[in-house]
């Protein structure tokens, strides 16, 4: 349990250790999985004593000095985290191709990663028969207990083999690795586990692995468990002196370590078969499947260039700031990746159930954004493949004949004979889909892209839905932020307001009793306007839209006006029996002007007309177009209440912060914000008391059409 004293040993980098390359291939497919859990990570390099031995060397780094007390294997990769497992994978992989084995290394390296992974099997099996609880630190002990071998295997790749067939047993594969490498491989790789855990018993179960069953009677469990598990490992079969060993190390009998010894054959052909791996149970030492054929070490190299180049486009993406950039991105990354050159990008709308279109490198991008999909199956390519969460295209069997309108106008506006429609998930999320022009003969060289394709569809959709997050994170932020200003103006209205009327009654109580005198009272009645008009301009400020710099745009009041009638219908007009006569022009086109202001003047006069119609009534409301007003045109709006009218006295102030003549808890200050909110959008408002009663305000808005 403590370190080797041959400085030699420390010379030997254990990071340069060969692994496997089908294992390699499926920790890099892994980490490049949404999903993929730690214990799913660990499963896999559990499977190559290279990798956790290169796992094991980063995790005695300095970098990670302030986690040196984490032993446990599973807990030391979620310290690593998924970025470092990646890079120690990728790494691993590029040494691996830029160094490849001859076929014989090739095959010691298998025969090595076969006897390595037996040992491990069998340390675990022989730990739950023997009752030794930690079952999985048994399992690494046994995986790693040749991989001061596997470096001598890397250095002296020609020697090396030699010296193993020359040496007819452990004490004698001992004494030639000192006297080649000054160090055996016993002590090389416990030496590795020493630097990562001084205090547990790994270092020494590795280092005495090749002692006689009688040298470590009385060692602890785990020693014994993989000096014998070592034995059992080697391919030479039951003999008696091994029968010998498992009775006098932990009384087992013969029956016991031949079931033993198939359970270990079948867990490691099942291991192997995973991977794609083809094991001869016969195979002589030497003879074993070559860990680095050409078609494996190919594949390694096509995994490699793809996910870099998939890193690539996740740092692209990533180094998008708004979500406008990321889609254009995404379509850039889809053409430089995969050759595809016209694409649109749906969002989903979750609350709507449609399919948006958000961004696209169309020639005729203007028509792309009428689009809107209903996410129903069968209504189109589109749909499906974000309500399936495929890859799917208009060549797919299940579409060719039968594609929609909307799918043949996608198709012509992609400029192509097809096109494929990628999903956009990430987790649990429907982002969106990825639509792209496609050729049939296309076709063949997309479906061996598609794990690359999906993998590419979950890094944009990551990245939207985190921009997502971020957008509504601060959207959220301003509204508080906004609502709090609000709040503050609100609060600061109030109290300026009431020294304002203070001073305004003083003022009063003065001219009471100063007189008739024309001159004070004249003064008078100039200062009690002054604070009049500081008033209302205090209570503009409390009338300032949060959202008025962004609010401007075309607005079709006609429309407006139809869904705030709808709204009233049902909230006031029906349960107080209140009709309307609408009288709206046609031909009136959208005008450029403020929403949010023009939505709060109507429905303040709508109040009004309400407010004025306790007992029933009719509201007229009316729009024309084209009135000219001294040679300017402006757009007309009309709404007439039947009510009793406003009060002879209150017409001349009733755009004036004046008490209301309505009653109820009205404040009388609705008619002050219409006239500030006309003012602001440069319009003009009249109201007159009608011959058959009621009142009627008149609104004339310029006529801006761009």
């Amino acid at each position: 349990m403590v370190g080797l004293s041959n400085n030699k040993i420390q010379k030997y980098d254990v990071g340069q250790i060969p692994s496997i390359p089908h294992v390699l291939l499926k920790l890099i497919e892994a980490c490049h999985k949404v999903d993929v859990s730690f214990e799913e990570l660990s499963d896999i390099i559990k499977k190559d004593a290279g990798l956790c031995a290169r796992i094991i060397a980063v995790a005695n780094s300095a970098a990670y000095a302030q986690w040196n007390d984490v032993k446990d294997f599973n807990r030391l990769l979620v310290v690593l985290g998924l970025n470092t497992i990646k890079t120690i994978a990728i790494t691993t992989a590029v040494h691996q191709f830029f160094s490849q084995f001859n076929a014989d290394m090739g095959r010691w390296v298998g025969g090595f990663w076969r006897h390595s992974l037996s040992c491990a099997y069998a340390a675990k099996l022989l730990a739950r028969l023997t009752g030794y609880e930690p079952a999985d630190e048994a399992y690494l002990a046994g995986l790693l207990h040749q991989v001061g071998q596997l470096v001598f295997l890397k250095k002296e790749p020609d020697q090396y083999p030699e010296l193993l067939f020359d040496a007819a047993t452990d004490q004698e594969l001992t004494r030639l690795e000192r006297e080649l490498f000054g160090a055996s491989g016993n002590e090389v790789g416990a030496q590795l586990i020493y630097d990562w855990d001084p205090d547990s018993m790994l270092g020494d179960a590795v280092l005495y692995q090749r002692e006689p069953a009688e040298a470590v009677l009385d060692a602890p469990r785990l020693v014994r468990l993989i000096n014998f598990a070592h034995k059992l490992s080697n391919r030479s079969g039951l003999n008696e002196e091994l029968l010998h060993e498992a009775g006098l190390l932990f009384d087992l009998s013969q029956p016991v370590i031949e079931d033993l010894r198939l359970e270990v054959r079948s867990g490691v052909a099942k291991a192997a078969e995973g991977l794609g791996i083809n094991l001869d149970p016969d195979a002589e030492p030497g003879q074993d499947f070559c860990a680095d054929g050409e078609e494996v070490r190919l594949e390694l190299a096509r995994k490699v260039r793809e996910f870099a180049l998939l890193d690539g486009v996740e740092q692209h993406l990533s180094g998008s700031a708004e979500l406008d950039d990321v889609l254009l991105a995404s379509l850039q990354d889809l053409k430089i990746l995969f050759g595809l050159p016209h694409g649109i990008c749906f969002l989903t709308d979750p609350d709507a159930g449609i399919l948006q279109p958000k961004a696209n490198s169309c020639s005729r991008s203007e028509q792309v954004a009428e689009f809107q999909l209903q996410l129903k199956p069968g209504r189109s390519v589109v749909a499906d493949a974000s309500l399936n969460r495929k890859l799917s295209s208009s060549f797919d069997p299940d579409f060719a004949d039968r594609l929609s309108v909307v799918d043949k106008q996608l198709i012509k506006l992609l400029d192509s004979e097809g096109m494929l429609c990628i999903p956009l998930c990430t987790g649990p999320e429907d982002v969106g889909v990825l639509i792209t022009g496609l050729a049939a003969v296309d076709m063949q060289r997309i479906q061996q892209q598609s794990e690359l394709m999906l993998c590419f569809s979950e890094a944009v959709a990551r990245t939207l839905h985190q921009r997502q997050r971020l957008t509504r994170g601060r959207d959220e932020a301003l509204a508080q932020e906004r609502e709090l200003k609000q709040n503050q103006i609100r609060k600061l209205v109030h109290e300026a307001n009431n020294p304002l009327a203070i001073i305004k009654n003083y003022l009063q109580v003065l001219s009471v009793r100063l007189g008739s005198e024309s001159g004070v009272q004249n003064q008078l009645s100039i200062l009690s306007d002054e604070i009049e008009r500081v008033a209302d301009i205090i209570l503009r400020m409390r009338d300032i839209s949060p959202q008025s710099e962004i609010s401007r745009g075309a607005v079709d009041i006609n429309e407006l006006l139809r869904d705030l009638l709808e709204i009233f219908r049902v909230s006031h007009f029906t349960t107080r029996e209140i009709k309307t006569d609408m009288r709206l022009d046609g031909s009136m086109p959208a005008v450029l002007t403020n929403r949010n202001s023009l939505k709060q003047i109507l429905t303040n006069l709508i109040k009004n007309a309400v407010e004025a119609m306790s007992g029933g009534g009719i509201l007229t409301v009316a729009s024309r177009d084209r009135v000219n007003i001294d040679g300017a045109q402006y757009i007309e709006l009309i709404l007439a209440d039947s009510g009793p009218g406003i009060p002879a006295e209150m017409l001349d102030n009733v755009f004036r912060p004046v008490k209301s003549g309505k009653g109820g808890a009205h404040s009388g200050l609705g008619l002050t914000i219409v006239k500030n909110l006309i003012s602001d959008i440069n319009g003009s408002i009249s109201c007159r008391n009608r011959r058959e009663g009621g009142a009627e305000f008149t609104i004339h808005l310029p006529r801006n059409l761009e």
